[in-house]
């Protein structure tokens, strides 16, 4: 019925009806941004990674930090994840979600800030201070019909943050501040719609136009290495791409006035991220990871981070893509990345909604066949996912590396007619790997 709404109903009415539920949600719960420093992160790879990075830094700095992502929900020490299967909550739960965080006495909020979230106009009952981009590319085009109109929504949210007025929270003016990606093709874009005073721009790449410097970044399976600002730091999260999620948190912080020890010390300690590059550990003679990445170019990262990790090893990988209208056009590029980068590969089930879950998979599977992969010899096609990882387990052997890709730390699965199947890849993981360990 909804689809069938939103279908016959004009773009003007719906815009309307969006900013009309925004303004009486912020009202409803007597505007609770207005009591916080708003840290707005939006980007197309790593908002939930930065935004749990940003989180240790405040912390570390001594401040009570509320946090709301795909991943999980954070309000000070307490912490739960994301089972709604939206960036963006709604916009009375995520003002609820404000509110509570006033409550418990958070200085500052950090909410990852979807490109369907501000087509759907919930970032407008949020009074922000500082808005971060990670990075921009071409994504969620089913959604917005054009990569131009996907960025015009990002644009938007820096355009919204240097329209708001000036924010006091105890007599003290809350300064307004952009971090952004001075590597991104799109930085002179983003520069010019974000009207503040404190621009922080990182690169790894030395652009002149970086205030923030990464450099003799290094690579290990323990973590990374890296300087910043003739400061040398190193932290546990892998693969080069962390850079940019730390960059980005880091000028977060910078922004507040967090020093460069404070920040040093933090890194060094970062706990996992739920569904982030997660290891599975239960006493298995091969490495098991789960991870989000769910588009052709973050499992391209991926991949060749293990490749380049265990280059004499077995990569054996699930992959699949989700249904509901969501960005068709990449079902075959995620099966091919996986069948050009991994040894064996397993189409599997994701979120299916309610298309057709097999035509996802075959979708899936002819980039799998069109690199190369023979069905039952080096590709499989599992329906179900639980088989799916039993199998992926039952074909590694001792140092292969198995990934669990697409839902990352996802609590449900999502089937025709709204129904939501409770699931989560690192419970069932753990479960398949007893099954198999106690076996043998």
């Amino acid at each position: 019925m909804k689809a069938l709404i939103k279908r016959f109903t004009p773009d003007w009415l719906l815009s309307t009806y969006h900013k009309t539920l925004a303004r009486l949600a912020a009202r409803k719960f007597h505007h609770p941004s207005a009591k916080l420093i708003v840290i707005g992160v939006t980007g197309t790879k790593g908002k939930s990674s930065t935004c749990n990075i940003l989180w240790q830094l405040l912390t570390a700095a001594g401040y009570t930090v509320g946090m709301a992502t795909t991943a999980n929900f954070r309000i000070g020490d307490k912490a739960w994840l994301n089972a709604t299967k939206m960036t963006m909550v709604g916009r009375t739960q995520l003002q609820k979600l404000l509110a509570d965080m006033v409550q418990a006495g958070c200085q500052y909020a950090i909410i990852e800030t979807s490109s369907e979230g501000i087509k759907q106009w919930r970032h407008l009952g949020i009074q922000y201070d500082v808005c971060v981009l990670t990075n921009l590319f071409p994504e969620h085009i089913d959604a917005h019909g054009s990569f131009e109109a996907y960025k015009q929504a990002k644009l938007s949210l820096f355009q919204h943050l240097s329209q708001l007025p000036l924010k006091q929270i105890n007599q003290v003016a809350i300064q307004k501040a952009v971090v952004l990606n001075g590597d991104s093709e799109q930085l002179g874009e983003f520069e010019a719609v974000a009207l503040v005073p404190t621009k922080i721009i990182w690169s790894q790449r030395q652009s002149p136009s970086a205030n923030l410097q990464f450099n003799n970044i290094s690579e290990q399976n323990t973590g990374l290495t890296f300087m910043v600002n003739g400061y040398q730091m190193s932290t546990p999260l892998l693969g080069a791409w962390s850079i940019d999620n730390i960059a980005s948190a880091m000028g977060a912080a910078l922004t507040q006035g967090v020093d460069y020890p404070t920040i040093q010390a933090a890194l060094e300690h970062l706990p996992q991220i739920p569904g982030r590059m997660e290891k599975i550990e239960a006493g298995q003679p091969f490495t098991v990871i789960v991870d989000y990445a769910y588009e052709p170019v973050s499992l391209g990262l991926l991949y060749n981070y293990w490749r380049k990790m265990a280059p004499n090893q077995k990569l054996i990988t699930l992959i699949s893509s989700t249904g509901g209208g969501r960005d068709v056009s990449r079902r075959t590029g995620n099966g091919k990345v996986a069948a050009e980068l991994c040894d064996y590969v397993i189409v599997t089930d994701e979120d299916p909604y309610d298309d057709d879950p097999m035509q996802i998979m075959q979708q899936v599977a002819e980039g799998v066949t069109g690199a190369g992969k023979i069905l039952n010899q080096n590709y499989w096609l599992i329906p179900d996912r639980r088989q799916a990882i039993a199998a992926a387990f039952n074909l590694a052997k001792s140092g292969d590396v198995v990934f669990l890709t697409c839902k990352g730390a996802d609590q449900k699965i999502c089937r025709a007619h709204g129904k939501k199947e409770p699931w989560d890849d690192r419970i069932v993981s753990r479960e398949e790997l007893n099954t198999l360990l106690h076996s043998t």
